[in-house]
């Protein structure tokens, strides 16, 4: 994989995450749908965030 499709995976991560925290908060009524959405939204922004920032040792095959 490119880096950019990995840096650009990350940044759609983060963008479904704060989509997920802002619907959690603002839409789900129930406790636990809310809370376990709510995880979720942390966990793909925080995943989100390491595929974003992570540094990329990819070299090059010269043969390809």
């Amino acid at each position: 994989m490119n880096g950019w499709k990995i840096r650009s995976i990350g940044l759609l991560l983060m963008v479904i995450g704060g989509f997920l925290f802002v619907w959690s908060v603002r839409d789900i009524q129930s406790e636990w749908p809310q809370i376990f959405v709510g995880l979720l939204s942390v966990f793909s922004t925080a995943m989100g965030f390491a595929l974003t920032i992570m540094p990329l040792d990819i070299t090059e095959d010269p043969r390809d």
